[in-house]
This record gives C-alpha cells, structure tokens and sequence, in this order.
C-alpha cells in the first residue's frame, strides 16, 4: 500500500477511536485558535492546521509509521492527509450526518466513558496515601503471598558435546569435567575453574541464577543434582544434561522465608494499590447510589 494511503488509513481510523478537542468535532476555525497552537502548518476553505495539532496527531502512530514521515517530505503528506480527514468531516457536517441519532448515541457513548475516565481518575489523586498501619495489617493478612520457597546459589563447570557426538567425544568432555571437578574440590576458584568450561555461566564466574525447586528448565537430573548438595563448597557428582556434562558446587542455600514487612514495604505498597483503587471507586458508587434513590424494576418476560 502507498504511504500515504497507510497514513489516510491511520487517520482515519483516529476518527474512530478518538475524539476531537469538542464534543461535535469542529476545528478550531478563528486566528486566534491558530496563534495558540503554534505556527500555522496548513490551511483550507474553513480552518487550519498548527504545528501543535501535527505533533499530536502524529504521536498517535505506531512508531514505524511515525517515522516514516519525519521528513519534511513526510510531513507535508501528513498535513494533507489531516486537511483531508478534516474535509472529509466538514462535508459530513454539511449533510448533517453528525445529527443522526445514531452518531449522537456514539458520540454520547464516547464522552460518558471519558469523564467517567476523568472522574476516577480525579477521585485516586484525592484519596489519601495508605498508611504504615494499614500497609502493615494488610501484609500481615498476605504473608503467604511473599513466601519463598528454599532456593540455592550455585556454581557449575560444563563441558559441550557437539550435535551428533560419537561415544568417544561424550567419553572425552565427561572425563573433561571430572579433571574440572577435582580442582573444585581441592579448593580452586569457581571462576577460575569456570573459565576452562564451555557454558554462558563463565561471563558471570561461573555462577547460575538463584533458582528455587521447579525452576531448572526441564533438567530434573540437574536439580535432583543440586538441591542434594547440603554445605557450601559441595561439589556434586558429574551430570548429563542434553548438550554435554557438567558439575554443580554450592555456594549458598537459601532456606524457605517469608521476609519481614520492612525489607518488602515498597511492594507492599504496589500490591494495596489495585484494592484501593476499587475500594475508592465503590465508595463513590455508594455515595452516589444513595443520593440519587436508585431503584430498579426489572419484570420478567412473559
């Protein structure tokens, strides 16, 4: 599709999903209006188009759209495309199809979702911050949310096999680990036993990711390995993972802990906020339910 057709198309669609700056979606027609927006980027038989209103409409692109037509070039196409679209709009004025009662029910649709949008959004600026106290209350009804289970830091010294290994070169790396496993054992750096290795492990020293019970993609024989290993400085027998052999040591063992309320608060916080929010919002609807006598009579289909 040509660019300017993709960007027509684009706009176009912004008709539909966005309103304009008043509720009938007239443009700003006097000169004043135009000074305020900025400089004067293009005119029609009817209104203008201001630098403002270009770097607006041209935000709401997907970004390789947006950039496609950065150029001075390209902006000009989108200037046109956005005459066009208003043309467009004042021609279906002038038929008087924004009086029908089907583009008012949208247009009534549109505004009520906006302020609603508008008002809630005021009623969370308004709402107190939550307190120590409550953050605290509320951590203690959800400790087990922040449990963690037992998880265990660990070194590990691989050896690769290629695809398609011939018995003699899966012998070989094996016996490779065993020699990398002694030096463990006899008390070598990790990194620097890691360093002789073949994994992605040797960028970080030779160390894996703190993982918990479940978390060995798919490796159990791994795992089982690991969580075997009972004091710091264990090395575990020789392993066979899919892409070769390895040996795993323990660094630490982290045991199963809820951390204390001071050392997760920030979270804490984060975690209140979706309650709060909807605690606010059924406030508001109660207040307002009351006040305006709500009643409802529904009567059942004969």
């Amino acid at each position: 599709m040509p660019p300017f057709r993709v960007l027509f198309s684009a706009l176009l669609m912004s008709v539909m999903v966005a309103c304009s700056r008043s509720p009938s979606g007239t443009p700003a027609q006097d000169s004043h209006a135009a000074v305020d927006g900025g400089r004067v980027v293009g005119r029609y038989d009817g209104g203008v188009i201001t630098e403002e209103e270009l770097r607006d409409e041209s935000s709401k692109l997907v970004s390789p759209l947006r950039e496609q037509f950065e150029s001075p070039a390209g902006q000009r196409e989108f200037v046109r495309s956005m005459i066009d679209k208003r043309l467009l709009a004042q021609e279906a004025r002038r038929r008087g199809l924004d009086g029908t009662p089907e583009i008012q029910r949208q247009v009534q649709a549109l505004e009520e979702r906006l302020i609603i949008q508008a008002l809630l959004a005021a009623e969370e600026r308004g709402a107190p911050a939550s307190t120590e106290t409550e953050q605290r209350a509320w951590y203690e009804g959800h400790k087990a949310d922040f449990a963690q289970p037992e998880r265990l830091r660990l070194g590990r010294v691989f050896a690769a096999v290629p695809p398609g290994a011939t018995p003699a070169q899966r012998t070989q790396a094996r016996s490779r680990v065993e020699r990398l496993a002694k030096q463990l054992q006899a008390g070598a750096p990790l990194a620097k036993v890691a360093a002789q290795g073949d994994g992605p492990e040797r960028a970080q020293g030779g160390e894996l990711p703190v993982l918990a019970r479940g978390q060995w993609r798919g490796e159990p024989a791994v795992e089982r390995a690991a969580f075997a290993l009972s004091k710091p400085g264990e090395v575990s027998p020789v392993v066979a993972e899919p892409g070769g052999f390895s040996v795993l040591q323990l660094l630490e063992r982290r045991p199963a802990r809820v951390p204390p309320y001071e050392e997760i608060r920030g979270e804490v916080e984060t975690r209140m906020l979706p309650g709060r929010k909807r605690k606010h919002f059924e406030d508001l609807l109660t207040r307002l339910r009351q006040a305006a006598s709500v009643e409802v009579d529904v009567q059942p289909h004969p």
